[in-house]
């Protein structure tokens, strides 16, 4: 069936997918295998699976809890122990058996063989003359800290982020993507998911830029480069039974189902965006 669809003039980055834990690191890492999986964006590689439907795509197998592409080369620990390497987890559980983690040669080592070539891949893949459009994937957890930080708040079933503000606009710095692109895919994702299983009861359907603005490989793709970029992130209560404990690190077939039937309405709705 994908050799009978259109490849989609677009790059799709999925840089938090992985849960690879390269073999050196493996006796230093405090955490378990379902905390790893907690701590990348659980199934994304499966729900945004567009290998063969978009003309570009870019994967990691690296756990995002070990090497962060979404971050500076220069975010790191102490300053921020949720940086390029992490020190903490989403938990606040530490990650290494040293509180200080990594060693700054390790580090170094993640960067040259890992985060570079994943870089790399993005600028390549944006000079290709076929391509109008990058979408960063990510996935985010049913609930998050409410503006005022004491309090926690049910999160939206997605969210697409420009850098900008709740419509788009520029907010003090460049745009990764024009608002009206933005509102286009805002409108799009709304008609293609209104009354979709798991939808039900979400008040917030698609925001913009709101709980996300959206991170470093929007801000640095897409203010460098020849095309727009677009942060997607999406709810895992929209294909997790329990978003905050995942069963497995593979899906089950009946799981697989449902993120393919996800998958072919992203496919429909970037289609409509790009068309």
């Amino acid at each position: 069936m994908d050799g009978q669809r259109r490849k989609l003039p677009l790059v799709i980055s999925v840089p938090h997918g992985g849960v690879l834990i390269p073999e050196g690191l493996l006796k230093k890492c405090l955490l378990t295998k379902e905390e790893i999986l907690l701590n990348c964006d659980t199934w994304s590689r499966h729900l945004y699976d567009f290998k063969d439907l978009a003309e570009e795509y870019a994967y990691t197998e690296i756990a995002r809890i070990v090497l962060d592409m979404n971050r500076s080369v220069n975010d790191r620990p102490p300053a921020n122990p949720d940086g390029i390497v992490k020190t903490l987890s989403v938990e606040n559980k530490q990650v290494w058996r040293t509180p200080a983690g990594l060693t700054g040669g390790e580090i170094e080592n993640l960067i040259r063989e890992h985060y570079i070539p994943f870089h790399e891949r993005l600028e390549q893949a944006t000079a290709n003359p076929a391509v109008k459009l990058g979408i960063d994937c990510h996935t985010m957890l049913e609930t998050g800290p409410a503006p005022d930080k004491k309090s926690w708040e049910k999160r939206p079933l997605f969210c697409i982020s420009n850098r900008g503000s709740v419509t788009g606009q520029s907010n003090g710095e460049p745009v990764t993507a024009p608002p009206e692109l933005i509102q286009k895919l805002k409108d799009i994702l709304e008609k293609k998911f209104r009354g979709f299983e798991g939808t039900q009861g979400h008040t917030s359907l698609v925001s913009i830029n709101t709980p996300f603005r959206g991170g470093y490989i929007t801000r640095y793709h897409g203010t460098r480069g020849t095309i727009p970029w677009i942060q997607l992130e999406i709810n895992r209560s929209l294909y997790l039974k329990n978003a905050a404990n995942p069963a497995s690190v593979l899906p089950e077939e009946t799981d697989l189902r449902h993120l393919t039937k996800i998958r072919d309405i992203l496919y429909e709705a970037f289609s409509e965006l790009t068309g």
